[in-house]
């Protein structure tokens, strides 16, 4: 089982406008309730043009890059591979935005997350992975194994395939984790296969089997360790002892090293470098205090994180950041341990002792 597949969407639940809508809500239909919170967003949430436009290219650029790995992987079905021959053009993310209830909130959430991610490493850029000096933020001292030189090489690789220039329409190598890859490998044979019956409805079951064998075929040989944030994750274990060296985190983040900062949070948190990742970009401030804190951050450590924060976060003006700043102030670390004591344990769990006392008033 993957070892963070379910936290992004869970971490979404307190920030993504649906969940305050959908809250006590139940009889709301949902496409009501997605209008409502788009109208109605929370403030903190506002629209971000930019993060939009990057959610639709990874959502795009992954749903073409596994459409044409099933179109390859057809051959079996000569019949239904040569129908969608006659359709060379994508046509599932066609389909996706004609019919966008085809994408569930998890995935849609961790595609935000994907999204912020890019931007920050775009707005920063990639720093020297061979001289790891700005010149103003120190030097990173990662000492000279050569197996952390490699895992920086893979990281920097990973990095550059989620801020390569492209739109929407051009592939996008799909690094997801297991769970949202099988949902877009079941949409994408989905979009096909309804085109394909379209044009050939006497094919009957064999239609069905021949996407059922190519998407877990897909499946089967699908590699989720090579995302950016899990090489980020590889780096620091690699890493060991070094990783604690007590002002690294500091260096990576004036560094703009942004995945490297969050995966260093997470094993000093003992948390998943997706959950911290997620946090950052997308979790609501509080969170971030909370992390902050609990790592042992200073007021002008906080006021940093947040100046570094806001190409995710148009909301952090810097009369903003001056009030977020006041109110880190009366966090102690006692509240913050808790909180993020509290973020370790299973989302399904958290979620749900919520709810119960939510309703009981507890």
């Amino acid at each position: 089982m993957n070892a963070y597949s379910s936290l992004t969407g869970a971490a979404m639940a307190d920030s993504w406008p649906m969940a305050q809508v959908m809250a006590g809500m139940s009889a709301v239909p949902v496409g009501h309730a997605i209008d409502l919170a788009f109208f109605f967003p929370v403030e903190e949430r506002a629209r971000h043009d930019a993060l939009i436009a990057e959610t639709r290219r990874h959502l795009g650029g992954c749903l073409n890059g596994i459409e044409m790995a099933l179109r390859l992987s057809l051959d079996h079905a000569p019949d239904v591979a040569h129908i969608l021959s006659r359709s060379p053009d994508p046509l599932c993310w066609r389909t996706v935005r004609a019919q966008p209830t085809l994408i569930g909130p998890a995935l849609l959430a961790h595609m935000q997350m994907r999204a912020g991610v890019s931007l920050m490493l775009r707005q920063f850029g990639q720093p020297d992975i061979e001289r790891l000096d700005d010149g103003d933020g120190g030097m990173l001292a990662l000492g000279d194994d050569p197996l952390i030189g490699d895992a920086l090489s893979a990281l920097a690789l990973a990095e550059g395939r989620w801020i390569a220039v492209g739109g929407e329409d051009r592939p996008m190598r799909p690094d997801l984790p297991a769970e949202y890859f099988a949902e877009l490998v079941w949409s994408a044979a989905a979009c096909l296969a309804a085109m394909v019956q379209r044009s050939a409805p006497d094919l009957g079951d064999a239609l069905l089997a021949g996407f059922e064998r190519s998407g877990w075929a897909l499946m089967a040989d699908h590699d989720e360790s090579v995302s950016p944030i899990a090489e980020a994750e590889r780096l620091v274990r690699r890493m060991g002892d070094i990783a604690d060296a007590p002002d690294l985190m500091g260096v990576a983040l004036a560094q703009r090293r942004f995945l490297l900062f969050a995966a260093l949070a997470a094993r000093r948190l003992r948390m998943a470098t997706v959950q911290v990742t997620d946090i950052l970009v997308m979790g609501p401030l509080g969170q971030v205090a909370m992390l902050c804190r609990a790592l042992g951050g200073s007021d002008a450590d906080y006021r940093h994180l947040l100046l570094a924060l806001r190409p995710v976060r148009p909301s952090l003006s810097d009369a903003a950041i001056v009030a977020e700043a006041e109110r880190y102030q009366g966090l102690t670390e006692m509240q913050a341990d808790s909180a993020v004591s509290a973020l370790r344990t299973p989302p399904a769990f958290r979620s749900r002792l919520d709810h119960l006392r939510r309703v009981t008033g507890a």
